[in-house]
């Protein structure tokens, strides 16, 4: 029994590192997407470039037209991007999302303030689509 026990403990230590690694290589795969997507949006402010890369189920959730009142809103108070710098991202398995998505969040600075950007991702065959995108701004921060 206390054999069995040492195998179950092997096989479950074996399991977590090899999830570890698949999430990691996920997350790292994603982190440059996430980046590209959070610059070429903050840079203009463009709806349209978040709007295009979106998953369709995210549209349906929230309309098209909160969206561009968001990046209308962020673009007004903040000012196009000018720096950013990826702080941390993550692996999730949702239960209203199913399958991975990864999480980052995106140190940013605009034109006329301070703030972050998180964005999470999903990769559906070899595209990685948006499942949310929020912008935390404080306009005049240095």
């Amino acid at each position: 029994m206390r054999f069995m026990h040492h195998i179950f403990v092997v096989v479950l230590i074996s399991s977590l590192v090899a999830c570890s690694q698949v999430d990691y290589s996920y997350m790292k795969e994603g982190q440059p997407v996430a980046e590209a997507i959070v610059r070429d949006v903050g840079a203009t402010w463009d709806a349209d470039k978040l709007i295009a890369r979106m998953d369709p189920r995210v549209i349906q959730r929230s309309s098209e037209s909160a969206v561009r009142k968001m990046i209308q809103s962020s673009a007004e108070k903040l000012g196009p991007l000018t720096d950013q710098k990826t702080l941390t991202g993550q692996v999730m398995i949702e239960t209203d999302i199913p399958g991975k998505t990864a999480l980052f969040i995106t140190e940013t600075k605009f034109e006329k303030g301070r703030g972050r950007i998180r964005i999470k991702l999903q990769k559906a065959g070899s595209t990685w689509n948006v499942m949310g995108f929020w912008v935390q701004g404080n306009p005049g921060a240095a």
